[in-house]
Parts: C-alpha cells; sequence; structure tokens
C-alpha cells in the first residue's frame, strides 16, 4: 500500500521531457513509481484528470523574514497555497542576525533556503534606508563561521547595486562580493534597479552561476539600449549568468519585457520578490500569476514550467534532487489547471497587457503530505 495515489493526470515535467497521462505513486515522502495505470492500493488519493502534474515549483526570490524585518511575509501562508514547494529569502538578513530566520523556517513547512546579505543585517527597511555594504565593514570571518554551519542552507551572497546604495562606492562592492563568494565556493545574486555604470559593466562581473535578479527592471541603464538588447548581455547569459524576473513592484517593467522576449531573450528562472506589501496585490500577486503573466507576454507554458522548476532547482542548489518528478526524489508536486480567462496584468508605469489564460493552483504536495487543496478537485469533471 503506498501513502499517496495520483490518478489520471496530465505529468508534465519539462526537465525530464516527460509528458503523459497517468498516475503517481508516494510512499514514505517519496516519488515511488510513475505509469500510465497504477492499480496499487493507497491511504489517499487524488484525481487528477484534466490538471496537470508538475514538479513541486520553486520561487527563488521572496522575502520571508516574518516579524524579523517590515517586509518579511509568512512563509507557507503566502506560498504554498499558489503552488510553491520551495523558495529562498533574498537578502532579508546579514551575517549578524541570519540564524534566526533559519530558527524560523524551521518551523514551516515549505522548503527554504537563504541569500546571505553582505551587509551585516540585510535589507532591513530598504526604502526607509539603505544597508551598508561597504566592504570595509565586511567581517570575513563571520562569513567563513556562517558557511562552515549553515552552508547547506544558504544559496548565496546578495548584494545591491543601485545607485543610492551604492553610492560613490558604485560597482566596487559587487567586485569584493564576487571575490567573496569565490573563496565561500558560492554564487552572488544581484539586485541591479537603477545601477551607477551600464549593465553590460554589472554583468562583465558576475561569474557562470551568479544571478542577475530584476532583468526586466526600466529604472536608469537596462539590459536594452536603442530597442535591442545588448550584445554583451547575450554574452553573459550564453556563458551561464542566470538571468531572473524576480519581478516586485518596482522592478518590472510590461514593456521591457514584452520587448525583450520578441527578440527571444527570456528569463532562465521566473520568481515574484513577494513580500507583505505586494503579495495578493494586482502588480506580484503570486508566482502562478506571474507564470501567466509571461504566457501572455508570449512564453510557453512548458517555458515558464522549466524556469520554475528544474532551472529554478540549479538555482536553489539542487538541480538532481528537486525541480524534478522522478522516482526516489521527495515527492514534491504541484498540481495545476490552465484557464481560459480574459485577465489584465499591469506595472507602475501603468501599462497593461491582457493575457488569455491563467494557471491556478489545485494541490501542493511538500515530500508527500498535502499541504492545500482546492475545492476544484473535488468537483466533477
Amino acid at each position: 500500500m503506498v501513502d499517496l495515489l495520483i490518478k489520471n493526470g496530465r505529468i508534465f515535467d519539462p526537465g525530464q521531457k516527460l509528458d503523459i497521462v497517468g498516475d503517481i505513486a508516494v510512499y514514505k515522502g517519496k516519488i515511488a513509481e510513475i505509469a500510465p495505470v497504477l492499480t496499487c492500493d493507497s491511504r489517499k488519493t487524488v484525481d487528477a484528470k484534466g490538471f496537470f502534474v508538475v514538479p513541486g515549483l520553486i520561487d527563488v526570490h521572496t522575502h520571508i523574514n516574518w516579524k524579523g524585518n517590515y517586509i518579511g511575509m509568512p512563509a507557507d501562508l503566502g506560498l504554498i497555497p499558489g503552488g510553491v514547494t520551495a523558495t529562498i529569502d533574498a537578502g532579508s538578513t546579514g551575517v549578524s542576525n541570519f540564524r534566526s530566520l533559519l530558527r524560523y523556517l524551521d518551523t514551516c513547512e515549505i522548503k527554504a533556503k537563504l541569500m546571505l546579505h553582505v551587509s551585516a543585517g540585510g535589507q532591513m527597511m530598504s526604502k526607509q534606508y539603505a544597508e551598508n555594504i561597504d566592504p570595509a565593514a565586511w567581517d570575513r570571518d563571520l562569513f567563513e563561521r556562517a558557511f562552515e554551519d549553515y552552508g547547506k542552507r544558504i544559496a548565496g551572497l546578495k548584494l545591491r547595486v543601485s545607485t543610492d546604495v551604492v553610492g560613490s562606492l558604485e560597482l566596487i562592492p559587487l567586485k569584493r562580493a564576487v571575490e567573496l563568494a569565490d573563496h565561500l565556493h558560492t554564487r552572488v545574486f544581484v539586485h541591479p534597479t537603477d545601477p551607477p555604470k551600464t549593465m553590460e559593466e554589472v554583468v562583465s562581473v558576475l561569474r557562470p552561476g551568479d544571478v542577475l535578479c530584476h532583468m526586466y527592471h526600466n529604472e536608469g541603464h537596462t539590459i536594452m539600449e536603442r530597442g535591442e538588447v545588448t550584445e554583451e548581455i547575450w554574452k553573459a547569459k550564453e556563458r551561464g549568468v542566470v538571468f531572473d524576473v524576480s519581478q516586485g513592484r518596482g522592478n518590472f517593467s510590461i514593456r521591457l519585457a514584452e520587448k525583450c522576449i520578441r527578440q527571444g531573450f527570456i528569463p532562465d528562472t521566473i520568481s515574484t520578490d513577494l513580500n507583505i506589501e505586494n503579495w495578493n496585490a494586482p502588480w506580484d500577486f503570486s508566482l502562478l500569476m506571474t507564470m501567466s503573466k509571461f504566457m501572455a507576454l508570449g512564453m510557453s507554458f512548458s517555458d515558464v514550467i522549466r524556469c520554475t522548476t528544474s532551472n529554478a532547482a540549479a538555482v536553489y542548489g539542487e538541480p538532481d534532487g528537486m525541480g524534478t518528478l522522478k522516482t526516489d526524489t521527495d515527492a514534491d508536486i504541484s498540481i495545476l489547471s490552465i484557464e481560459e480567462k480574459k485577465i489584465p496584468f499591469t506595472d507602475k508605469y501603468g501599462d497593461r497587457i491582457i493575457g488569455k489564460q491563467v494557471i491556478k493552483p489545485m494541490v501542493t504536495i511538500i515530500k508527500g503530505n498535502i499541504f492545500y487543496c482546492s475545492c476544484d478537485v473535488l468537483a466533477e469533471r
């Protein structure tokens, strides 16, 4: 007898090029078997007929320092009902206070890692005052100890290089952060909105595996010049720099994203930058709504699933054990529906695009446990 049997769903895993109608058996938190028809007894059964059964979605850019800073969002409540099974906190804490965030995450069901901010306290009140990112203030010993003790729970280093943050230091903190990341054998996540130098100069510092967040921001220098994605930006992508959406309220332009996607410059990962201020708000409602927005912008369903599963798992640091429906991996599974619905998507500039489809959450499963289930699963179909 298995613990959970998912029946009749369209099993869709673009990372494995898997697309079949069939069943999934889950036992002791792992995917035990996938086949067109399974007849084993189960303690619980979910009928997924008419729905997509995909690897658990991973949102690689959120702020979930709940009660720890002013934009912190409750991790489980904010993400699991939207089909998300794992996430990365985007630098809410630094080397002085990240352990308190890890302690909170120990109480959550969602899988989570954090970006360790290069400042002492992280992005505590980003709108009110900038964090101190002067490398002269960094204590390398503290960073070494953090990675020695908690390296498996740290996805990388986080740094904002916006002009109002770096000031006269310009790209010096970024260069030092990359050197520190080399020493710690980790990646760097860079917030580049309104950078002090061109985006070409920003990406020239980054290594394969480093992540450029907010790729479609439209403040100051952007990835486009004279209406074209620049050659150096293309080269950075080709050499392995990861381009992430991390949409947010103020770091995304529909028009810029639309132009880039028309030119074939699509994201490697799609994420939300969800926090208490934009969660369930029109600009940045949820990961599934962000994915629906990118379908409206021209990406395929397969592309947006890949961006939030196998590609996201690589950024999370679990390329083999997450973002996949392989047998013997944790049964992190999202069951989704695609509904034909006319829906407007807007941004802070007042631009909008009309989508024709929306992806809706039906069931969210983490390590074989159902943590969210829509009543639509019970309806006759």
